[in-house]
């Protein structure tokens, strides 16, 4: 069993996909009061869309250390853009001593390995978008739903329960 022993975002991205004033006109506000609140909804409703999608909706870099088991696979943070770079203890590793497909990699060798990747969408699909912007709404008109709690699921957004019955890769 492979075990992911750290993850350190090297590299997170500064804008959200979704902007304030996309947010705002989608739900109708004009006025400036609750940008705040607002700007902190769309943060929370992209992160929750990620936690339950797996899928990173921006560029990020990572380092990751993970111990695995030869030929193994494990699931990457995804989409991966690229594998910059894999070491083995500390000596570097070339791609013929891993296999990646998509998002998942494994190894020939058995240890801890250290992998350098780059993942997220270059350009956020419009579903996901639209997403963002229906938990966003769905969130400012009942301010009552707490995104950080883990038990937070599709039935606190009706809209979205029918687009989800499955996670399916975006």
């Amino acid at each position: 069993m492979n075990l992911l022993l750290d993850i350190e975002i090297t590299s997170d991205y500064t804008t959200e996909p979704v902007s304030l004033a996309t947010a705002k006109a989608y739900m109708k506000v004009n006025f400036s009061d609750d940008d705040a609140l607002i700007t902190s909804l769309i943060k929370n409703a992209r992160i929750w869309l990620e936690n339950y999608t797996g899928k990173s909706y921006g560029d990020r870099q990572a380092t990751l250390t993970i111990e695995m088991n030869a030929m193994e696979w494990y699931d990457l943070p995804g989409p991966v853009q690229s594998v910059d770079a894999v070491q083995f203890g500390n000596q570097s590793i070339g791609c013929g001593q891993y296999d990646l497909v998509g998002s998942q990699i494994r190894m020939y060798q058995s240890g801890i390995h250290t992998i350098y990747l780059s993942y997220g969408f270059d350009t956020i699909p419009e579903d996901a978008k639209n997403d963002i912007l229906s938990i966003t709404a769905y969130t400012y008109q009942n301010r009552g739903i707490d995104l950080s709690n883990e038990n937070a699921t599709l039935t606190d957004f009706p809209m979205l329960a029918t687009q989800y019955q499955r996670r399916v890769p975006i």
